[in-house]
């Protein structure tokens, strides 16, 4: 029988492509794609250029923090007259307080917000139907506000000349806002000079929190420091009265 110069196919290697078994014969290693990434190339999760903002491996050292983090950080939101939250949390800012407490509000508001109207229209003997609007609007304005007006506010520090890091800008706002779960049980009481009340207290302890760590943060930095203070102080004024309405 002839030798045709070939190796039967069972004697291949894993791994590689045989060639003909001749004196110069060699074995190439057949590039194993699936098993472990190229050499210079982005691990699995990375992503190029622009697309990297978006990337897990980006954000995923801001949601490493403990419980315990998570808890002072909302325990020391809650104590506003101090302004030094940001230099506490230091090159460690989080979101993922951040994130579930917005998530927390969106429900707790838009749940009570149908309760309160509830025990509203039961007292005055009136009809009543589930509003589903509130949850779509809550998340839109507690996502929105946590997520936008940092960003906006961070452009706009970095443009004359504040160094500011916009982690740092969510962290603190999305902390900020704590205080409005339990005003929004406290909202539930079909009192509305009470409601008043709670949405006056929870909107200048909010604003405070912000405004004065603020303060400490750019007042160096910029002369007009006033105006970007004044302004924060009244949007989140702002934001706890349109909880209120």
């Amino acid at each position: 029988m002839l030798n045709t110069g070939y190796i039967h196919l069972g004697n291949k290697v894993p791994g590689s492509v045989q060639a003909a078994a001749g004196p110069d014969h060699k074995i190439l290693p057949f590039p194993d794609s699936f098993s472990k990434p190229a050499s210079g190339s982005n691990q699995v999760g990375e992503s190029r250029g622009w697309l990297r903002f978006f990337s897990v491996t980006r954000f995923s050292p801001f949601f490493d923090v403990d419980t315990s983090d998570v808890l002072w950080r909302i325990c020391y939101s809650l104590l506003p007259y101090k302004g030094d939250f940001v230099e506490k949390i230091g090159h460690k800012p989080d979101i993922y307080g951040p994130f579930w407490i917005c998530t927390t509000l969106v429900f707790v508001a838009a749940a009570l917000g149908n309760f309160a109207s509830y025990l509203t229209h039961n007292l005055k003997e009136q009809p009543w139907e589930y509003d589903i609007d509130k949850v779509t609007w809550s998340a839109g304005m507690f996502y929105g506000y946590s997520f936008v007006v940092p960003l906006v506010f961070y452009y706009v520090l970095n443009h004359f000349g504040v160094t500011s890091h916009v982690v740092q800008l969510w962290c603190l706002y999305g902390y900020s806002l704590f205080i409005f779960i339990p005003a929004s049980f406290l909202s539930a009481v079909p009192v509305d000079i009470f409601r008043w009340v709670i949405a006056g207290i929870t909107g200048v302890v909010s604003a405070t929190f912000l405004a004065l760590n603020m303060r400490s943060h750019i007042r160096s930095h910029s002369n007009k420091w006033l105006l970007y203070v004044a302004i924060v102080f009244l949007m989140q004024l702002g934001m706890a009265l349109v909880l209120k309405l």
